[in-house]
């Protein structure tokens, strides 16, 4: 196996690691942002099966996508306004999805 050391980490950006789960970017710097203390100054905590992780903002995300500018960026930069726009309209005590739990 190939283990990158920290010259080849900082000469390659972006890395994409093929994963049973599909494709995962990493990024040095990504488009938009100032880097990683940019981003996780707004980054959401999330449990992931007990694993709380820290998880790129929405806005964060848009953010990025509408700087790299490429027509698939653009496109799902469509979609997350959409989502945040949703997220924005619904009440505070709505959960997502709509459900009311009753």
């Amino acid at each position: 196996p190939w283990w990158p050391d920290a010259d080849a980490l900082a000469a390659a950006d972006p890395f994409t690691l093929a994963t049973s789960a599909g494709n995962l970017d990493l990024l040095a710097r990504p488009a938009g942002t100032g880097g990683y203390d940019d981003l996780a100054a707004s980054a959401v905590a999330l449990d992931v099966g007990g694993l709380v992780i820290a998880v790129t903002a929405l806005e964060d995300l848009l953010r990025m996508k509408r700087a790299a500018g490429r027509p698939k960026d653009l496109i799902e930069a469509e979609v997350l306004g959409a989502v945040l726009d949703e997220r924005d309209a619904r009440p505070a005590d709505q959960p997502p999805g709509g459900a009311t739990g009753a």
